[in-house]
C-alpha cells in the first residue's frame, strides 16, 4: 500500500511506490538511457557516466556474484575510490537485499582502527572492492586477521552477463539497506540502520525542501561514503531522475574553483557542503576567477553538517555574485538519514543576534547593535512532512517552549531504525519519551538549539559544552572567536576544549597554523593574541594554548572538529604542537591549590554520577551503580579522559583499565579508597 506521505505527488514511478528500490525500478522502465550520473575524476572533464539501463545491469551482476556467497541481510563492505563503481555497488546492495555498508579505503602508513572496527561491528563477511584498492590491500595490509576473513568481490571482475543469475528476493519497506556509520571517535563508530522507507521518505523530503524538479542538475564533491554526499547527492539523482555530477574531493580541496566551473560547464543548479567548504573557496579562489564566474542559475547552494555561520553566507553570496536567497542552510545527521529541518527556497537566510552572556545561562535574549558581547546565529529551516522537532530539557526531559535552549529530538519516518547491535545504545538515543507529554519516541540528536517562530536554531552539541564555574560556553563559537582574529589561525582548524586541573575545569585551546606562519617568529604574540580575545569576549582565563602544525587536528570524514580526540591527543601529549603555553609551565597561577574534597567512597561515587549525567547525558534516576560503567556509553576515549579527571579531582591515580574493564561506580570507589591509602602508608 502506497505510503500517506506521497499521496500528493503526481509523479507515478515514486507515489505509488512502498520502497526506495522500487522507485528506482519505476525509473529504468521510464526513461533507461536517461543519464543520471557523470563523474569528473579530475574535477574538470566527464570520465564515466551511467543511465539508469547500466545502473541496473550493473547492479544486478554484482547482485548475483553477491548472492553466490552469502543472502539477503548479509552486510557487504564498499571499498572504492570515489567514482561510479561505487554507486553501482550500493545500489547493487539495493537490489538484492543486502546491507551496504559503505566505508573509505585503507590508506598505507595508516593504521586499521576505524575499518577493523567497521568490520567487527557490522559482521560484514563480503566485500565489493576495486581491483587499485584490493591490490593495495594484499600489498600493504596482507597479515591483518579481519581483512583475510573477507571474501572479496573485485568489481571489474564481475561481467555484465551475470546480471542473468540475479534472483529477485523481494525489498520491503522495513528492510534494512544500508549501514551508516557515524564518524564518531576513532575506537567507537556506530552504526545508523537505514531502512528503504528511511530513504525513500528522507528522500521525498528533500524534494519537497529543495523543490527539485526534473531539470535540476547536482554538482557535488563530497564523499560518497559520507551521509550528505550519498544521500543528498547519489541518491536523491536517482530517485526524482535528475543528473548528479560528481568528482573526488580531493579534486575540489586542490583547486576549489573546479567545483564552480563545473557548476558552470554541467548546468548545475544545486550544490553545497559543510560550512568550511563555502570558507575555502572563499580563501583559495582569487578575486579575478570569482568574477569571471557566473553562478546565477544555481538555485541553492545548501550548508550543513557543522554550524552555519552568517559570516560565511553573506561573504560567500556577496564575493561570487549571487542572491543571498540562493544560500540555504539545512540540519540533519546520519541518525535522521539526512535531512531535518530546511527553510523556503524563496526566502533567504534567517538571522539572529543574541546576548552571548544570557545565551550561556541559556537564556534567549535579542542583541542590539551596539551591545557589545553578541553572537550570530543561522536559522535552519523547520520541520516538513511528519517530522517533528522539539526542544527538550536534557536533564529533566520536559519540553520547553520556544526562545529556550535545549536538546534538539527529532520524531517522525525521517528517524534511522537505530545501531546496528547495540540495543542499549539505541533505546537511550531513538526511545526518548517527553516527560511532561508522554509524546515519542524521539531521536536524541546530542545537539543544542531553539525554535523561534518555528525556526530552528543550532547553538552547539551537548557532550562539547564547555562548563566553567556554573556557566555554559559553546566551543565552537570559542574557535571562531579566535579564527577571524589572525590570517596565521586555520579557518576550521581548532578546538576548544574542557580539561580538570586541580579539581576544577579549564580552558584548554588547540590551534592549527597556516602553512605561511609556521616558519614566523610571531608564535608568543599569537598566544598572547588568542588570550586576550577569550578574556575581552568571555571573560574567561585560558589555561593553555596548543599552536600545531597545518592539517593535524582530528577530523572526522565529514571534515568536522573532533574534539574528543582533540582533547585525547592534548591529555596524552600527541599533539604535533609548533609552540605552547600553559599557566602551569609559566609558574603562574600558583595561588590555585589541590580540591578540597577529602577521598571517601561516598564523594567518589557522587563525582562518577554527576561526570556521566553531564559527559554522557544521563538522567540521575537512569543511573544504577552496580551497573556496568561502559553502558553509559563510555569508549576508550572517554575512559581516558574520565581517568586524567577522576585524578586530577581527588589526587592520586587511577590507572585508565580500571575503567575499560566494565567496572561498577561501587567497585571504582572501592578500588580509589584502596589506591588512596595504599599513598598514605
Amino acid at each position: 500500500m502506497p505510503h500517506d506521505f506521497l499521496k500528493d505527488f503526481k509523479d507515478a514511478a515514486v507515489n505509488g511506490s512502498e520502497t526506495y528500490i522500487e522507485v528506482i525500478k519505476n525509473r529504468v522502465l521510464e526513461k533507461p538511457e536517461h543519464v543520471v550520473f557523470r563523474f569528473l575524476n579530475d574535477g574538470v572533464n566527464e570520465n564515466e557516466s551511467l543511465t539508469y539501463r547500466q545502473l541496473e545491469l550493473r547492479s544486478k551482476a554484482l547482485g548475483a556474484k553477491m548472492q553466490e556467497y552469502g543472502k539477503k541481510g548479509d552486510r557487504v563492505l564498499l571499498l572504492f575510490p570515489p567514482g561510479l563503481s561505487y554507486v553501482a555497488s550500493i545500489f547493487a546492495c539495493f537490489y538484492s537485499g543486502f546491507i551496504a555498508v559503505p566505508a573509505y579505503p585503507p590508506r598505507r602508513n595508516h593504521k586499521l582502527t576505524r575499518l577493523n572496527t567497521i568490520i567487527a561491528d557490522s559482521g560484514a563477511g563480503i566485500s565489493i572492492i576495486s581491483r587499485k584498492v584490493y591490490n593495495d590491500i594484499e600489498r600493504n595490509f596482507a597479515d591483518d586477521e579481519k581483512l583475510k576473513s573477507i571474501r572479496w568481490i573485485i568489481y571489474e571482475d564481475v561481467s555484465d552477463d551475470d546480471a542473468l543469475k540475479w534472483a529477485d528476493t523481494g525489498i520491503f519497506p522495513g528492510d534494512i539497506a544500508l549501514l551508516q556509520y557515524t564518524s564518531g571517535s576513532t575506537g567507537n563508530p556506530k552504526g545508523v540502520m537505514l531502512s528503504q522507507l528511511n530513504l525513500l521518505y528522507n528522500s521525498e523530503y528533500i524534494h519537497r525542501t529543495f523543490e527539485f524538479n526534473s531539470s535540476s542538475v547536482g554538482v557535488n564533491w563530497l564523499p560518497i561514503f559520507h551521509d550528505m554526499g550519498l544521500i543528498g547527492g547519489v541518491l536523491q539523482s536517482a530517485y526524482l531522475g535528475l543528473t548528479n555530477v560528481g568528482m573526488p574531493p580531493t579534486a575540489f580541496l586542490k583547486n576549489p574553483l573546479n567545483w564552480l566551473k563545473a557548476m558552470e560547464k554541467y548546468g548545475g543548479t544545486t550544490g553545497g557542503g559543510p560550512n568550511f567548504g563555502f570558507d575555502y573557496c572563499l580563501e583559495k579562489i582569487s578575486d579575478e576567477d570569482k568574477k569571471l564566474l557566473d553562478l546565477s542559475k544555481v538555485k541553492t547552494f545548501y550548508c550543513g553538517a557543522e554550524p552555519v555561520r552568517k559570516p560565511t553566507m553573506e561573504a560567500f553570496s556577496k564575493e561570487f555574485g549571487i542572491e543571498t536567497r540562493q544560500m540555504y542552510p539545512v540540519y540533519g545527521m546520519a541518525e535522521t538519514t539526512l535531512i531535518a529541518s530546511g527553510g523556503y527556497q524563496s526566502e533567504a537566510p534567517k538571522y539572529i543576534s543574541l546576548k552571548s552572556d544570557k545565551l550561556s545561562k541559556g537564556k534567549v535574549e535579542i542583541a542590539t547593535d551596539d551591545y557589545d558581547r553578541k553572537v550570530e546565529l543561522v536559522g535552519c529551516g523547520h520541520a516538513w512532512m511528519e517530522t517533528v522537532i522539539e526542544i527538550v530539557d536534557p536533564g529533566t526531559f520536559n519540553k520547553l517552549p520556544e526562545l529556550n535552549v535545549g536538546e534538539i529530538w527529532v520524531a517522525g519516518p525521517t528517524v534511522a531504525k537505530g545501531y546496528w547491535e547495540k540495543p542499549e545504545e539505541t533505546e537511550r538515543t531513538f526511545n526518548a519519551f517527553i516527560k511532561n507529554s508522554g509524546e515519542g519516541p524521539f531521536l536524541r540528536t546530542g545537539d543544542l538549539g531553539f525554535l523561534n517562530d518555528g525556526e530552528l536554531y543550532i547553538t552547539g552539541r551537548l557532550k562539547d559544552m564547555i562548563i566553567i564555574r556554573g556557566v555554559n560556553y559553546y566551543p565552537n563559537d570559542i574557535e571562531f572567536t579566535i579564527q577571524k582574529n589572525s590570517a596565521d589561525f586555520r579557518q576550521n582548524g581548532g578546538a576548544a576544549i574542557p580539561v580538570i586541573k586541580d579539581g576544577k575545569e579549564k580552558l584548554v585551546i588547540v590551534q592549527e597554523l597556516e602553512r605561511t606562519a609556521l616558519r614566523k617568529d610571531n608564535h608568543d604574540e599569537l598566544i598572547s593574541l588568542i588570550r586576550e580575545r577569550i578574556s575581552d569576549e568571555y571573560e574567561l582565563d585560558v589555561y593553555a594554548v596548543c599552536l600545531i602544525r597545518t592539517g593535524s587536528i582530528p577530523l572526522t570524514s565529514s571534515g568536522k572538529i573532533q574534539r574528543r580526540q582533540t582533547k585525547y591527543d592534548y591529555l596524552n601529549k600527541q599533539l604535533n604542537i609548533v609552540k605552547e603555553w600553559s599557566r602551569g609551565e609559566a609558574g603562574e597561577d600558583t595561588a590555585e591549590t589541590a580540591s578540597s574534597i577529602v577521598p571517601s567512597e561516598e564523594a567518589i561515587k557522587e563525582w562518577l554520577i554527576s561526570w556521566i549525567i553531564r559527559n554522557q547525558q544521563f538522567r540521575r534516576d537512569e543511573i544504577d551503580l552496580d551497573k556496568n560503567i561502559m553502558s553509559y556509553g563510555i569508549d576508550s576515549l572517554s575512559a581516558v579522559t574520565l581517568e586524567q579527571e577522576i585524578s586530577g579531582k581527588f589526587g592520586f591515580q587511577w590507572h585508565v583499565s580500571s575503567f575499560m574493564l566494565n567496572p561498577t561506580i561501587n567497585k571504582l570507589a572501592e578500588e580509589g579508597m584502596e589506591i588512596y591509602k595504599e599513598g598514605l602508608e
